[in-house]
Parts: structure tokens; C-alpha cells; sequence
């Protein structure tokens, strides 16, 4: 624990989070100011200047109080450090990816062998494939199965949202992030034994549990890694890992034949993920939040020997502490009810719970039930997934431009537009053009996905971030649900009409709830209070 000339204002209360090590110092160092501590608060001040070698050369501070975001922008705001932890976060999400849609292919009675090569339905085929479907019979009047199995997978995306969201901000990012990856790989090992197609729904929605777990954290982990200026790219390169993921299941599900190899395939190279534990930092931003600071400072310090910068002495004594909505209200109290609770929270968490599900549901959707249009399963749903690469250009390129509500509302728009178009005129055009068009609103609506998820990490505070997120992505498995059985039942029973219309109405909705209800957030400083969001435009 460092010792500082500035000691002297005996105002300053000396403990355990103020006379914190403030630069990056040996153990024998550690140990050394950890022993001089008690001799402080006997009122010795003259040995300060002793330890003055061992400070990090200090960057335009002396008594001032410093902001936090310039701590960070000192840092570098996209450093070696923050690039390596954020590629490294990334990497599971191209394996959630391919849980979430395994599925399509696993149950898909489509995949048949005919002379040897892969096809779709064509009569005469002799079926070598084995899917789920074929085992545990889902086809004809069962086929409220094959959208069920799909469904309870959402229900535990649903349960983890929450309980992943909140425990994110309780117990930290790097903690809920590492778990569920523990608990990815051994309901996706189990799933290549499960007897029987309930206990198969059951591991399945164990792997939900840990989507948001694994894609929701890493989003926000990665938008408290980086400077503002890089917050939007945050959500775009993780969508890129996810569509990684989703070509990458489509070849594998090509090829691999029997739905059990498929899965194995998927499992089996996560194990590498253990080693996560040791890998992965904690959020320095959420350490400050929770006035960790020791926790907070071995951060900052591999972030600085990385980056090759330098951090302030003393640093955390001279934060600048922001005062949040409740002065008497504790740092860990935080809690579902602090979204609600004011008025600026409430209209952002009310226009999120619109957008979040709606935008959800048509993704999933139109991603479940690609081949809605016509045409081969595996080529409509690889054309889904790169429609995706696209718009994350798009996004990469106009959300600093643009602003995030006016990304957001019009893609929704946009997308909700060419799905009536394509209804309305499907017997008006060649198929393919319907296609076409359905694709482009698959890419629409993944604008729409991609900005979501940055535009609500900056619309909530740092000591809600993860819960708000949570919440958001719970509900919005209400949506994920119902396109379940949408694509995996309604469909083969009604037709496309009961996917394009709901999408449509629903759509335009989300649409203008976002623009009226929401402000925007680029380029502005990212809350780390509620205090913040109520008595500032941010």
C-alpha cells in the first residue's frame, strides 16, 4: 500500500481502499508498504518520499480529482491488452452461435444421401443421414416436438438472461463468463447421449442458460474495455464471430451426417475454454464501480505493461466519486427495480422491452426458417448467416455517422417493409426474387440486432449495465419462443402468413417506439450512475 506526500491532510481516512498500491510494483514492494501502512496511521509522514522511485510517472495530476474515463483513454482506448481480451472473448461466441441454431439441422428431415452427395427432399433418396427427428419420430402429428425442443432451449436462454445479467453486476463479468462456458461444454457433451428427446430439451436449455452468460457479458465486457470511440465496433466484430459460427455449423452439418457426430463436433473443441480461468481479466470499469480497487488496479496495471502507458499514482484516493440517485442507498443494492424506479430508467427500460423481443423474434425466425421463401436448406441458410456480414459493414461504417436510434429504427423499419413486400408480391415475381428479398431483410433486421446491443449497453449505467441487459434479453425470449413455434409449426401448418404478418405489424412497432421514446448516445461519455442518466443528457 503506497505512500503518498499527500498523506499529509490528515482529512484523508486511511483505509484499505485509499492507501491502495497505485502503480505496478513487485511483491517485495507490496509487502514493504503493507508493513509501513500502520506506522502511517501513527501519524509518520516523512517517509514518503522513500518509495517516490517505485510510482508510475503521474499524468497531469496532483490533489485534483481525476475522472475515471481518463484513466482509461490514458491507457489507450484499443491497446494490445484491450485487442487480445477482446478476441479472446469473442472466440465463444462462433460455438454459441452454433448451439442456438444446431437445431434446424439436427431435427431436419431433409438431410438425405442421394449418390453420395448431400441434397434436399427429392424422392427415391436413400436415407443414410440420422437426425433427431428420424429417432424420436417428430415429423406429422409430433411436430409440436420439434418447435418444443426449440422453445425450452429459449426457456433457458430466458432464466439465464436474468440470473446471467444480474449475477454479472453482483459478482462480476469474468466470473458468470467463466461458469457458463463450464456449463456449455458439459450440457453439449451430454447431448450426444441423451436417451430420449425431453432429457435431450433439458440439455438444451442448460446451453441456453449459458448464451447470455457467454454473448451478452462479453458485449459489455468488451464495451467497458475499450475507449468511446471503439464502443460501436464492440457488438459489430461479435456478430462477425457469430456468423463465424453459423457458416461454419451449416458445412459441418453438410458433411456430418449423424446428428450425434455433429454435436461432438461442436462440444468437443470448447473444452479449450477452460482455460479461460486464467485468461480472461475482470472489468476494471465494474472493479471502480464496486470500489474494489486492489482488484481494480492489477487490471490497470496489465493493461498499462501491455499498452506500454503509464497510470497515476495514487489514483484511487484522487477518483472523482460520483454520488448516485440514493445517497443512502449501498453500492451493492442495485437491483431489477432501479430501472424502474425513475423516470428517465423507466422510459428506456419500456422502450427496450419493446424492441428487444420483437428484434429477437424476427431474427430468430427468419434465421430457424430460412428456406421460408423456397429453395435448398443449406444454401438459403449459409445466404442468411453471410447476409449478416454486410450488415455488420454497415454498421461498422454508419453508427458513429448515423447515431445509433436512427440505425436502429430504420433497419427495423426497413426490414419489416420487405417482408410485406415480399408477401404481397410472391405470386407477382420469379421465386428468387422473393428470396432476395427476404434475405435483405434478414440482413435488415441484423442491422437492427447488431445496434441493439450497443445502443442499450450505453443507455443504462455501469452499476445496472449487465442487469438492464439482462432483463432485455429475458424478455426478449418471449419473442425467441414464439418464432419457435412459428418456424418449427405454424408455418408447415398455415403457411408463411403467420410469420410475415406479425413480423411486419410488429416491426413497425419497434420502430417508432425507439425513435420517440429513446435519446441517442453517440459520442457521449458512457453513465456509470443512475445520478448520470437523471440529471444529464448523455
Amino acid at each position: 500500500m503506497s505512500i503518498d506526500e499527500s498523506l499529509e491532510d490528515e482529512d484523508i481516512p486511511q483505509t484499505a481502499q485509499t492507501t491502495i498500491t497505485s502503480y505496478c510494483s513487485s511483491d517485495v514492494i507490496n509487502s514493504l508498504n503493507e508493513a509501513m501502512n500502520p506506522l502511517i496511521e501513527q501519524g509518520l509522514k516523512d517517509i514518503g518520499t522513500k518509495q517516490e522511485a517505485h510510482y508510475v510517472e503521474e499524468v497531469d495530476v496532483r490533489n485534483d480529482k481525476i475522472k475515471l474515463e481518463s484513466i482509461f483513454e490514458g491507457l489507450g482506448s484499443f491497446g494490445r491488452f484491450q485487442q487480445i481480451q477482446f478476441i479472446l472473448i469473442c472466440i465463444p461466441i462462433a460455438f454459441v452461435s452454433m448451439h442456438v441454431m444446431s437445431w434446424t439441422f439436427v431435427v431436419s428431415p431433409a438431410r438425405k444421401i442421394c449418390n453420395e452427395t448431400n441434397e434436399t427432399r427429392i424422392d427415391g433418396c436413400e436415407e443414410l443421414a440420422y437426425s433427431a427427428s428420424d429417432r424420436w419420430e417428430m415429423d406429422g402429428d409430433n411436430g409440436w416436438i420439434r418447435a418444443t425442443v426449440q422453445a425450452v432451449y429459449f426457456i433457458g436462454q430466458m432464466i439465464g438472461s436474468f440470473t446471467c445479467g444480474v449475477m454479472a453486476d453482483k459478482i462480476g463479468r469474468k466470473k458468470v463468463l467463466f461458469w457458463c462456458l463450464v456449463l456449455q461444454v458439459v450440457c453439449a457433451l451430454l447431448l450426444i447421449v441423451a436417451p430420449t428427446w425431453w432429457i435431450y430439451a433439458i440439455l438444451k436449455a442448460g446451453t441456453g442458460f449459458t448464451q447470455p452468460g457467454i454473448y451478452g457479458v462479453a458485449v459489455v465486457l468488451g464495451i467497458e474495455l475499450v475507449g468511446k470511440k471503439y464502443r460501436s465496433f464492440i457488438a459489430v466484430i461479435a456478430n462477425v464471430f457469430g456468423v463465424i459460427g453459423g457458416v461454419l455449423l451449416a458445412v459441418m452439418a453438410y458433411f456430418i451426417v449423424d446428428y450425434r457426430l455433429l454435436h461432438a463436433s461442436i462440444a468437443i473443441p470448447s473444452l479449450i475454454f477452460i482455460t479461460y480461468y486464467w485468461m480472461i481479466h475482470e472489468s476494471a470499469r465494474w472493479l471502480v464501480s464496486q470500489e474494489k480497487y486492489d482488484d481494480a488496479n492489477v487490471v490497470l496495471c496489465a493493461t498499462a505493461n501491455w499498452n506500454k502507458k503509464t497510470i497515476p499514482k495514487n489514483w484511487a484516493e484522487k477518483i472523482e466519486k460520483k454520488m448516485d440517485v440514493t445517497a443512502t442507498k449501498k453500492k451493492d443494492s442495485f437491483g431489477v427495480f432501479d430501472l424502474i424506479r425513475t423516470p428517465q430508467m423507466r422510459k428506456r427500460t419500456i422502450a427496450n422491452f419493446v424492441m428487444w423481443p420483437v428484434t429477437t423474434m424476427m431474427y430468430y425466425g427468419l434465421t430457424m426458417r430460412s428456406d421460408v421463401g423456397g429453395g435448398s436448406l443449406f444454401v438459403t441458410f449459409v445466404t442468411s448467416q453471410l447476409m449478416e456480414l454486410p450488415a455488420v459493414i454497415i454498421v461498422a461504417l454508419l453508427i458513429d455517422r448515423l447515431g445509433r436510434r436512427i440505425m436502429y429504427s430504420g433497419a427495423i423499419f426497413t426490414a419489416g417493409m420487405l417482408l410485406l413486400a415480399s408477401w404481397l408480391t410472391h405470386d407477382l415475381i420469379p421465386s428468387q426474387y422473393a428470396v432476395i428479398m427476404l434475405m435483405v431483410a434478414k440482413g435488415a433486421v441484423s442491422v437492427a440486432y447488431t445496434v441493439m446491443y450497443t445502443y442499450t449497453s450505453e443507455l443504462f449505467p455501469t452499476v445496472i449495465r449487465n442487469t438492464a441487459v439482462g432483463c432485455c434479453s429475458t424478455i426478449a425470449r418471449f419473442g425467441a419462443i414464439s418464432a419457435s413455434f412459428i418456424a418449427f409449426f405454424l408455418v408447415d401448418r398455415f403457411g408463411r402468413i403467420v410469420m410475415i404478418i406479425p413480423f411486419t405489424i410488429l416491426a413497425l412497432c419497434a420502430s417508432i417506439v425507439s425513435w420517440t421514446m429513446l435519446p441517442e448516445t453517440v459520442n457521449q461519455q458512457l453513465p456509470d450512475s443512475i445520478s448520470e442518466v437523471e440529471g444529464n443528457k448523455i
